[in-house]
């Protein structure tokens, strides 16, 4: 089992990388937009900054598409590999960019690399884990993510742009240099006929030579799946698939609507409009710490508390939080005097980190490892990814727009009302999974099993 860790941890380091993409933009368009850093001359109007911080998302659904293409022949090692090159291209970019448009284009090639690694990286641990702790794998490369998040956060606010570039290319380049050396989905290669080199990897990822069984159960299982030829009309026809994609669509998009992408692109002008005696970039590496711990927090718990009871917490909690914001807020638009409660907000955001972290973060992307069949993991996952990362990429881009417009409240009160809607969703549609294989989660999918 030592292997399976190590390619947990190996594999999470490429994951690392996109958390260092989606961090990369608090600390740094605060900067960009007030032109405080010398040696990087360049200044950002606010619609630049929220494109800037948006073609992130747009490039994540291209990346998605890139990924549906080469996951199946290309192999879901290679493909995670892959994402190494136009990370280290875009974080180059960034250290040289002289113009908006060169940090137009160096985002939306990391958003490529997100999107491809968002899509491989959980059919790969998906593959790669027994059931009994499947849920930890998966949700791992959230906290990964989250720990990236973190190192922009904190770095970012002492380093120079083009210095805090420069320390994030560790990250790709040491992907690179330690994944290359394990083994490759049994899944994925039973797929190919590939017997032997599936079993030789099953010997490798479970640390025993008897895997002869779960080899058997492997093949039988994807043999399955295969004989049907996967095509768009039998993700939506077939009774199983039909609600799998349902789920995970709903369950993503609540993870989009819920906030997310506003407080973590404009998680330090966000503290700045609150006129707390913490200055705002302290309060984001507070932010980016409490989020770290629970999303750590939700991967020990995954597994024994179940998906939906923490999907359920977690969408009521965000919601509650974001309420709160929104309160403060729309106080302040009325221009009621909030001196006296300017913990509020901050409390709020606080709190719908944890709230975020503890299931919205992590679980859709463990749901999307099980509920597919494998020969539609292919199809319905860069479906689900691709619709994740356009409403991203709407909220990121509108967010702003609205606040100005209407107020920052209004933007809040849309998310709390989303949050709502996707506790109310979970309890009374989502299946459970939790110790199940992906034989019986297809079986209750199918409404072949009452389990």
């Amino acid at each position: 089992m030592k292997k399976l860790y190590l390619a947990a941890i190996a594999g999470n380091l490429g994951m690392l990388s996109v958390g260092q993409f989606l961090g990369w933009s608090s600390p740094s368009l605060p900067v960009l937009m007030q032109g405080k850093d010398e040696k990087y001359s360049m200044h950002l109007t606010p619609e630049e900054a929220s494109w800037v911080a948006s073609l992130l998302t747009f490039g994540s659904a291209a990346g998605t598409i890139i990924c549906a293409v080469i996951v199946n022949n290309f192999s879901r090692k290679n493909t995670m590999l892959f994402t190494a090159l136009p990370s280290i291209i875009s974080w180059l970019m960034i250290a040289f960019a002289t113009s908006s448009k060169e940090l137009y284009i160096s985002r939306f090639i990391s958003g490529l690399a997100t999107g491809i690694a968002y899509t491989a990286t959980p059919m790969y641990f998906g593959e790669i884990s027994p059931p009994h702790i499947r849920g930890n794998l998966t949700s791992m490369l959230t906290v990964a993510t989250k720990i990236g998040i973190l190192l922009e956060f904190v770095i970012g606010s002492y380093l120079s742009i083009q210095n805090l570039t420069f320390v994030s290319l560790v990250a790709p380049c040491l992907f690179m240099l330690v994944f290359i050396w394990l083994p490759e989905s049994p899944y994925y290669l039973m797929r190919r006929n590939a017997k032997e080199e599936t079993i030789n990897s099953l010997v490798q990822l479970r640390g025993k030579e008897d895997v002869y069984k779960e080899a058997c159960n492997i093949e039988r299982f994807v043999k399955t799946n295969l004989d049907d030829q996967t095509v768009f009309r039998e993700l939506l026809c077939v009774p199983g698939n039909r609600k799998a994609l349902i789920t995970i669509l709903c369950v993503g998009i609540t993870q989009q609507m819920s906030g997310s992408q506003a407080m973590l692109q404009y998680a330090q002008m966000i503290f700045d409009e609150i006129n707390a005696d913490l200055e705002g970039k302290y309060l984001t590496m507070i932010l980016g710490v409490v989020q770290m711990i629970f999303t750590i927090i939700c991967m020990f718990i995954t597994d024994h508390s179940g998906r939906r009871s923490l999907l359920i917490i977690s969408c009521i909690g965000t919601a509650c939080s974001t309420a709160m914001v929104a309160t403060y807020f729309n106080l302040q638009y009325n221009h009621v005097n909030t001196n006296n409660i300017t913990w509020l907000p901050a409390t709020g955001v606080i709190v719908f980190t944890i709230m975020y972290s503890l299931g919205l973060a992590s679980l859709p992307f463990t749901l999307l490892s099980e509920l597919f069949p494998t020969n539609v993991k292919a199809l319905g996952s860069p479906i689900v990814l691709i619709a994740i990362n356009l409403i991203a990429f709407v909220v990121t881009t509108s967010y702003l727009i609205i606040a100005d417009i209407a107020g920052i409240h209004v933007p809040f009160w849309i998310f709390t009302a989303f949050s709502f809607a996707g506790a109310l969703f979970t309890f009374f549609y989502l299946p459970e999974t939790k110790g199940k294989t992906f034989e019986q989660i297809q079986e209750q999918l199918q409404g072949l099993s009452k389990q």
